[in-house]
């Protein structure tokens, strides 16, 4: 028999806080992906502001496939391929024919936007029965014993254990294999990597395919996992808090984790603060207003891309020196 759940402060319980930290790691799989993705292709030089889009030709895609199939796999699999051709079209107009990446990457958010729109406004509302949650083998029914943490982290989908995975593999890549700092020469003085024999225009691609592929991951783990359904503009904002989160992040695997923690979180305090009472008066009220607490993570999201554009923040920040800038070889 479970025992009642402790109280914490005046409204708060053990019970809340795990849920709160379940929903927390639930809906952080799809900034870690995403986060990751642009962590690599900016690595490499390339910003891509088409994250938006690219999640949301995922999203649709991946429902699609899936829907169609009955196979979720077929799904991911859709999207991740989906994701990577919208990609390379990122990649052909920025490495190939040195278009300005801003305004490539807006292009394809708005592309994405008006596309999935369109296709997908006959499926607005559907449902699909998603990925089951699934324990870690053989230790899973003791781990998920652990208070606040053990159901968040040891009972989830295979695309949140997936995520977790990645940040380690995405940080040994960039920092202990011969690969990776060469896509990270690339990043900072392309020209230097060229006269070395670094393959400048092969690692940019590679780099900005590769986030493609996780973008649409993150838009059918949305799709399929988070919210099992489809409705028009499922994203809503998340790539551009993935695009913020790397500037934080200072492009570092781990420190995207923490803090697509503390997106997500803000965004299940939202959720599960609903019905809780932490008390009275109008100042109090008014933040704790859900209609105001949907806006948290976006405002955060603002104040980071506004600090981030100036220029002795940026320089602080320490991005990739070259990143945004197209190479030109000199015959």
């Amino acid at each position: 028999m479970l025992s009642p759940p402790l109280p914490l402060q005046s409204g708060l319980s053990i019970e809340f806080v795990s849920g709160l930290v379940d929903v927390t790691v639930a809906a952080s799989t799809v900034l870690i992906l995403a986060a990751l993705g642009e962590i690599v292709a900016q690595k490499a030089g390339v910003l891509n502001l088409g994250l938006e889009g690219m999640m949301l030709f995922g999203a649709l895609s991946g429902f699609v496939a899936a829907t169609a199939t009955g196979n979720l796999y077929l799904g991911f699999g859709a999207a991740i391929l989906v994701g990577m051709a919208v990609a390379g079209l990122h990649a052909f107009l920025c490495i190939s024919l040195k278009s300005d990446q801003v305004i490539s990457g807006l292009m394809i958010t708005l592309l994405g936007i008006a596309v999935t729109t369109y296709f997908g406004s006959s499926r607005n509302g559907e449902a699909i029965d998603g990925a089951n949650e699934v324990m870690v083998p053989l230790v899973g029914e003791y781990l998920v014993q652990v208070p606040i943490i053990g159901e968040a982290f040891f009972r989830a989908a295979p695309t949140d254990y997936l995520a977790l995975l990645l940040v380690p593999t995405v940080w040994y890549f960039l920092y202990r294999t011969n690969l990776g700092l060469e896509l990270t020469a690339v990043g900072e003085d392309p020209a230097t990597a060229d006269t070395v024999g670094v393959p400048v225009f092969k690692l940019r691609y590679a780099a900005t395919l590769f986030g493609g592929a996780l973008a649409g991951l993150a838009g059918a783990h949305l799709s399929l996992v988070f919210s099992e359904l489809w409705v028009n503009n499922i994203v809503a904002g998340r790539g551009w808090i993935a695009v913020a989160l790397v500037l934080v992040a200072r492009w570092r695997p781990f420190r995207a984790l923490l803090i697509a923690f503390v997106f997500a979180g803000l965004d299940a305090f939202q959720v599960q603060s609903q019905g809780l009472d932490l008390g009275s008066g109008p100042v109090l009220s008014f933040l704790m207003d859900p209609t105001v607490m949907l806006m948290y993570p976006y405002l955060a999201t603002i104040l980071i891309l506004w600090l981030a554009s100036r220029g002795e923040v940026r320089e602080r920040l320490g991005g990739p020196a070259a990143l945004t800038q197209p190479y030109i070889r000199e015959e």
